[in-house]
């Protein structure tokens, strides 16, 4: 009312209170570079990055920084400006996601992906790196068909290379239907017996996708079966000595295992076809891999890690059997618990051997001669207890039958075949004698 009579002794109108008005928008630049980055407006980004220099690192629409959104849509001209001039990381990742990963997993076409492939590589982008899912470059331009791309990658690219799936990237290129592809990696090398999750090898994968010009590119396969030895422990001369000094268990389901933990499982092959047994691969040496045919030293230092991680780890006493004093045992547990302790003894000797091999001889004997000499000493203590324990078995063996009641040897065998042919002539003369004189005395 106020306003009202004061407007009007006035006679000028009220001005209206417009401070609630929307102001003008302000320019949303994340999305402003997005758009220039699509439509491949080199000027409009460099104003934009220009204007507020945190969009270099900042999340775009896609959740991708400008560097990815760029390499992503293959716009060669936009990331030589964010990597020469704007100075960014060729190799930043976000969520283990490179550059290169995804121009080489770009749907564009080929001559621009190509292009900028070329130019990330020039600025030293890393080839042998995976995302979460494990894939590598090589495997997603395999997996879009991008020909060239491959061709250019192939040769530095590690080709024994696996994803989560167990899949390399010959078998990308299998499952892309693209021969020219396949083909290419067979010519470069890669592994034809590599098996993946599903437990087929890339020949088997074609075939059961029915892809028949892809099968043809194939070697025929000499098929070899894992041995169930290193897929489970099944006959008790896998946990207990045998009979001889040096048979003696090979614990091979642990190198399953072991390579499963070194995401290395897809080896299990090479060491099933050389025998191997769990010694003798906890002191494998970069040498005696290259013999088994691991070329790459990238798959052979993720070997020898795990190895140096495995030797590392410190050894603790629940690792043996024990028992409470108040249960009663039989001779299964008493079995249980020696083939326990033999594990754990090959396991320890293994250890000593490789770390023999890491050390110089000079400095095992200054660092550990007293370590050994107690060693040596409990040894001999332990030998002494188990003489003992076996000539008290002896003792026990000699009161009773040296045999069990129901043992039957190769000598016992041939015994009784011979006391039954006896038998058997005995009641057939004695037959006939007993005919005979029924005969006569029939006769008469």
């Amino acid at each position: 009312m106020k306003i009202m009579v004061d407007a009007g002794e006035s006679g000028r109108k009220p001005v209206p209170n417009t401070h609630w008005l929307a102001q003008p928008a302000r320019e949303d630049h994340h999305d402003a570079l997005y758009r220039a980055i699509l439509e491949g407006n080199l000027v409009e980004v460099q104003r934009l990055l220009e204007l507020d220099r945190t969009l270099e690192l900042a999340c775009l629409r896609t959740g991708w920084p400008s560097l990815l959104v760029a390499s992503s849509e293959a716009r060669p001209e936009i990331v030589s400006y964010l990597l020469e001039v704007r100075r960014i990381d060729v190799n930043e990742t976000w969520d283990l996601k490179t550059a290169l990963m995804v121009a080489c997993d770009s749907m564009v076409d080929e001559e621009r992906v190509l292009e900028t492939v070329k130019l990330l590589l020039e600025f030293g982008a890393v080839i042998n790196c995976k995302d979460r899912q494990g894939k590598t470059p090589l495997m997603f331009a395999a997996t879009r068909g991008h020909t060239e791309v491959v061709r250019l990658l192939v040769d530095q690219a590690s080709l024994e290379a696996t994803d989560n799936d167990g899949l390399t990237a010959l078998f990308h290129g299998v499952n892309s239907k693209n021969v020219e592809i396949v083909e290419m990696l067979l010519k470069a090398g890669s592994a034809t017996d590599i098996i993946n999750r599903r437990g087929f090898t890339p020949r088997q994968e074609a075939e059961f996708e029915g892809y028949a010009d892809i099968v043809a590119l194939f070697p025929v396969e000499n098929h070899f079966n894992i041995p169930f030895k290193y897929m489970s422990y099944a006959r008790y001369q896998d946990i207990a000595q045998g009979e001889s000094e040096v048979d003696r268990p090979g614990y091979y389901p642990e190198i399953g295992l072991l390579l499963y933990g070194m995401y290395s499982e897809q080896h299990l092959e090479r060491f099933a076809k050389e025998n191997i047994d769990l010694a003798r691969f906890l002191t494998l040496d970069d040498d005696q891999l290259k013999e088994l045919g691991f070329t790459l030293p990238f798959e052979r230092k993720k070997i020898l890690y795990g190895l140096l991680k495995f030797h590392r780890r410190a050894w603790s006493k629940r690792s043996m059997c024990k028992f409470s004093k108040d249960r009663q045992l039989d001779s299964f547990d008493l079995l249980e618990t020696v083939c326990t302790h033999l594990k754990q003894v090959t396991v320890m000797q293994a250890s000593l051997v490789f770390v023999a091999k890491m050390m110089p001889p000079a400095e095992i004997k200054d660092k550990l001669t007293p370590q050994i000499r107690d060693c040596l000493r409990k040894a001999a203590e332990l030998r002494q207890t188990v003489d003992e324990f076996s000539e008290e078995i002896k003792r026990i063996h000699a009161l009773t039958a040296p045999r069990p009641v129901m043992h039957i040897d190769g000598k016992r065998e041939a015994h009784l075949k011979g006391r039954w042919l006896v038998k058997m002539v005995k009641f057939s003369l004695l037959s006939g004698v007993v005919s005979f004189m029924v005969y006569r005395r029939l006769k008469n």
